[in-house]
């Protein structure tokens, strides 16, 4: 079952996660990829809260 997760909560993940994968002392292809889609998916999320922000003054 999933549960709702707020665009600023899921930041926040993303941002753990990212903070996670930079202490790695031996990076593997598989955690540059990781890394990759999680930095990519935190843009994602920075755009939407940005455009829910730009709504909000609208």
């Amino acid at each position: 079952m999933h549960r709702k997760v707020d665009l600023y909560e899921q930041r926040n993940w993303l941002l753990a996660a990212l903070r996670h994968l930079r202490g790695i002392k031996q990076m593997r292809p598989d955690w540059g990829r990781l890394y990759a889609r999680t930095l990519s998916r935190l843009v994602l999320v920075e755009m939407q809260i940005e455009q829910i922000e730009k709504q909000k003054e609208a």
